[in-house]
């Protein structure tokens, strides 16, 4: 992380070529790059709203939107009022949403790079080329600096181009060395899609993460000899996705329990953000050896269905003792002979562990059923950037009254637990919300009925 020592360096530096590739690849079709040069603009009807006006740059001003957020819904000078913060108030946490993510991207390297626009004439269909030639970089390496600098650019993040340009800050901070090394998968490049112009889970990962990987899962994966990299901690925000409902995607704990009450959601074709300023709702990363051995077993459950084959046991046991969680003094005989004692050939997650923890059996079945809400109602907001997909095409938060009762909080929930979308039933965005709360039930204001899309 860059030092609070004032260090920066007046060194203008270009954006390479390689980094360029990486973003769009061999070629950049105008169009997309037009839908990707907008600013960074609040809505008119929600102060705090950005707007985006095509698809496609989702990845970032939604990103952008839930740090900024994180930012307003709990300060201690907004927190009665927050929906009514004046301009120069969202400004200052738009700025504070800026920092926090180039500050994630910079724990290794000290520098964060940003972008230096200038431009004369500020057309706003400027071409491809001409666009990237006029690119410069300043390197921050003190915190002092960072925020002096970024602050002063505030009407340039709000000029044509402006999302651009931080997302080409961020990238240059990460570096493109650990681009290339976390981005395990080849195929999620470029970094937005050639043909319809939509960030890579890639980006959307960096951006809440600070880490670029494709997948979502927790921890790591070997598959067949090829090692997969997946998320190692809890970040600020959350993700929840639309393809886990049909086991196309696994989200894991990490990304379904952040340090605040915000998670992007992410549909087949565009990202939006839901949130709350229930803290109820967040769990904090306190790894008990249950947890840890329930995050093994779940390596293995691969379908999520709450048992693993006979044969997977010993492999199980093994990186349990391994990983020092505790301590087992049977053979892997003795143990598949108590947690399948009718020789069913699978062993159940229940059976599992009531032989390892015979003593958090009431506490598991009492207390991680129930969160802490205990049903009690509360209030939820949902964010969409996208005019067409608002009521009236007025960016709006909308609002509902939550419900979350018995066995809700999902957070160790297998897939196979959470009920199938019902078409005409209820709004996609429930079954989303479904992959972390099998039960939440939502009553939406004024009738609202907000889009994933």
């Amino acid at each position: 992380m860059v030092t609070n020592s004032n260090s920066s360096s007046q060194e203008m530096i270009k954006l390479p070529c390689e980094l360029r590739k990486l973003v769009w690849g061999d070629n950049i079709e105008q169009s997309i790059f037009e839908r990707w040069s907008q600013r960074f603009q609040f809505s008119n009807d929600e102060p705090s709203a950005l707007i985006q006006y095509e698809g496609g740059p989702c990845s970032v001003l939604t990103t952008v939107q839930a740090h900024l957020l994180n930012e307003l819904i709990f300060c201690k000078r907004c927190q009665y009022d927050w929906r009514q913060a004046s301009s120069d108030e969202i400004d200052l946490h738009f700025l504070n949403a800026l920092v926090s993510i180039l500050h994630l991207l910079s724990p290794s390297n000290n520098k964060v790079y940003l972008a230096n626009f200038h431009y004369e004439k500020q057309k706003d269909n400027l071409t491809v080329n001409q666009f990237h030639e006029e690119i410069k970089f300043n390197v921050c390496q003190s915190n002092i600096d960072l925020k002096e600098i970024v602050f002063s650019r505030l009407q340039m993040w709000k000029n044509s181009y402006g999302v651009l340009l931080f997302l080409y800050s961020c990238l240059m901070t990460k570096t493109i060395d650990l681009l290339k090394k976390e981005i395990d998968d080849e195929t999620s490049l470029p970094l937005i899609d050639i043909a319809h112009g939509h960030g890579s889970q890639c980006l959307t990962n960096l951006l809440i993460t600070g880490f670029a990987t494709p997948h979502c899962f927790d921890g790591d994966k070997d598959i067949s000899g090829l090692k997969l990299y997946g998320i190692h901690q809890q970040a600020s925000i959350g993700f929840l996705s639309s393809l886990e409902i049909y086991r196309l995607m696994e989200v894991g704990w990490f990304l379904k329990n952040p340090k605040s009450p915000i998670w992007i959601l992410g549909s087949e074709t565009h990202l939006t953000v839901i949130f709350s300023r229930e803290q109820a709702l967040v769990e904090q990363d306190d790894e008990t050896p249950l947890k840890k051995a329930l995050k093994i077993f779940h390596k293995y459950d691969t379908e999520r269905n709450g048992f693993i084959s006979n044969s997977l046991l010993e492999q199980v046991i093994t990186e349990i003792i391994e990983s020092s969680i505790i301590k087992i003094n049977q053979t892997i005989n003795q143990l598949k002979l108590r947690m399948d004692p009718d020789n069913l050939q699978i062993i159940t997650e229940s059976s599992f562990l009531k032989e390892l923890f015979p003593q958090d059996q009431y506490k598991l079945s009492n207390s991680t059923q129930i969160g802490p809400l205990n049903g009690k109602p509360f209030i939820i907001y949902h964010y969409n950037g996208l005019p067409r997909s608002n009521k009236d095409k007025k960016v709006l938060y909308a609002s509902a009254q939550a419900n979350i009762s018995d066995y809700g909080y999902g957070n160790d929930t297998p897939i196979s637990a959470v009920a199938p979308v019902q078409p005409g039933s209820y709004l996609p965005i429930t079954g989303v919300l479904r992959t972390k709360w099998p039960t939440i039930e939502l009553q939406w204001d004024d009738e609202a009925k907000p889009s994933l899309n």
